[in-house]
């Protein structure tokens, strides 16, 4: 397990650099993300605070089939999230989208957290520590690990086509570290989905009451 595990990391140490690129892209994006709410209207405010009110109401009484059904949920949309950014870094054009993905990804959190504090002050902001900042802590790296193994993956591919040196490893090798990549992100992100149904919904609970 642990050999194996560590065919799969060798994207940690050597490529620094691509992990800091990816974290400022993502930054960027939550930065964009919380600027964007001083860009709506009165009204959109007002729709988005309704939409918010409602979900809050909606947890204070939470039954053993809803809190299956929102885990499935969670995991689904975070689960298809990873996938997108897996299938398109199978190819180096399809890089710059596993770049926006990231980047949308920041925009998502960032307009969340801005839009919370900025409609309900303190209480927006415990809301989103406890709502937002638990499971994402899992959640945003898992993101990165794979990303990073995408813009690996491409870089090893092409060093394998056009280099005129001999190289040991094989495209299925590469491959099979990439498959790797994903299944160790997977876990990652389902530990962080099993956070925030058990941990962050709790939290939620109580910050509500």
């Amino acid at each position: 397990m642990k050999r194996w595990i560590k065919g799969s990391l060798y994207t940690i140490e050597p490529y620094i650099s691509l992990y800091v690129f990816l974290f400022v892209l993502f930054v960027i994006g939550v930065i964009f993300g919380a600027n964007l709410v001083g860009n709506l209207n009165f009204l959109q405010q007002q729709d988005l605070l309704f939409f918010v009110e409602n979900y809050f109401q909606m947890l204070e009484r939470p039954t053993d089939q809803a809190v299956l059904d929102s885990f499935l949920n969670i995991l689904y949309t975070h689960g298809k999230y990873m996938i997108f950014l897996f299938l398109f870094g199978l190819s180096f054009v399809g890089l710059p989208i596993v770049w926006f993905l990231l980047f949308l990804k920041g925009v998502v959190v960032g307009f969340t957290v801005g839009f919370l504090v900025h409609q309900l002050a303190w209480d927006g902001f415990f809301i989103s520590l406890v709502s937002i900042a638990p499971q994402n802590l899992l959640i945003i790296p898992a993101y990165l690990f794979l990303a990073a193994g995408s813009m690996i993956f491409s870089i090893r591919v092409m060093r394998l086509l056009f280099s005129r040196l001999g190289n040991k490893t094989s495209i299925g090798e590469v491959l099979s570290s990439y498959f790797k990549n994903l299944a160790i992100s997977f876990c990652i992100l389902l530990a962080g989905c099993v956070v925030e149904i058990l941990i962050s919904s709790q939290a939620i609970h109580l910050v509500i009451n």
